[in-house]
């Protein structure tokens, strides 16, 4: 009985091979067996080439070929992949799914998932690309890039990156958004935004030029001016200000400071070890304002207090700069 279906699918599509398509169909609905360039109703072919518009229920069998025009609405199954202009429903494939303009709806791909604008959920074992922009859920085994816009959540065991994200971005190696990210980045990594609003919780480090709110990692945070909660296992820097509260493990320094600031060393860091000087320390805070805790602290010029075992303020009088314990200036 297997066999003579078998067989029978064989010669039909062997037919419809030969006739472009065969269509058991009233006014283009029904069903298809072949090639048709235009069809509603179930459809099934062993290539798709120059398809223009299929609706309801497709399925291909092997490599397509091209498909520049072709528009997919409702469910589509490609054993392969699917090319097309643009996918409206589900779409899935052994390898890829692949749109020139917009997907929206479902599409996962073993490979991947690549379009120019995306709306819904993506997945992809390998990759989702998504030239310009994408609205949804985008989640990959390796890498997912959103190309200018992510609104929503993408997800990585690799890379999670847009240039733009407003939502969360979450990897095991590197998440952020190149230019903004407004919202949550995650990565086992490191997190990285040119500008960010919002929390970045790093592994080993968390970057922004200019970032505001939440900053955690068992590294390093970095960046030009950080505002907010900022709290790094080994150290924090900025290289114009720091406003907040900034706990960095072993040192913590920017050159202004207003807030609390909590580290081994605070105001300055080791800028190189050789064997002439041994340590060579740079003494990086110019103007403090607030609390400084820690074994050493250093403030050109400050205005609160310093607690530690070595506190030095060099805008206090001579005999008063450098001070065990705590010293002030207001």
């Amino acid at each position: 009985m297997k066999s003579a279906i078998t067989l029978s699918l064989f010669l039909i599509l062997a037919a419809a091979a030969e006739a472009s398509s065969l269509d058991i169909a009233y006014k283009g609905n029904g069903l298809s067996f072949g090639n048709s360039k235009r069809f509603t109703g179930v459809r099934l072919n062993v290539i798709d080439d120059g398809v223009e518009q299929i609706d309801g229920v497709t399925c291909s069998l092997w490599n397509p070929g091209k498909n520049p025009d072709a528009v997919y609405n409702g469910l589509t199954l490609g054993l392969i992949g699917t090319q097309s202009r643009e996918i409206n429903g589900f779409a899935f494939s052994g390898i890829g799914v692949s749109a020139r303009d917009h997907i929206r709806g479902i599409a996962t791909g073993a490979l991947g998932v690549g379009a120019r604008e995306m709306t819904g959920i993506a997945a992809g074992l390998i990759m989702v690309d998504v030239k310009e922009r994408f609205r949804g859920i985008n989640l990959s085994g390796g890498w997912t890039l959103s190309g200018e816009q992510m609104d929503g959540i993408m997800g990585s065991f690799g890379i999670a990156m847009a240039k733009q994200v407003r939502g969360v971005a979450s990897a095991g190696l590197f998440a952020g958004g190149e230019k903004s990210l407004k919202g949550l980045a995650i990565a086992g990594g490191g997190v990285y935004s040119s500008k960010l609003r919002g929390i970045a919780l790093g592994g080993l480090a968390a970057v922004s030029d200019d970032g505001k709110g939440i900053f955690a990692t068992l590294g390093g945070i970095g960046g030009e001016r950080l505002d907010g909660l900022l709290l790094a296992g080994l150290g924090l820097g900025a290289s114009e200000r720091i406003r907040g509260v900034a706990i960095g493990g072993l040192l913590a320094f920017a050159p202004e400071v207003k807030g609390v600031m909590f580290g081994a060393m605070n105001g300055l860091y080791i800028d190189r070890i050789d064997l002439e000087d041994f340590l060579h320390f740079k003494l990086a805070n110019e103007s403090f304002t607030g609390l400084q805790m820690g074994l050493v602290n250093y403030s050109a010029n400050l205005k609160g207090v310093q607690i530690g075992l070595i506190n030095y303020v060099g805008n206090n009088p001579r005999g008063l700069r450098l001070l065990p314990l705590i010293n002030a200036h207001f």
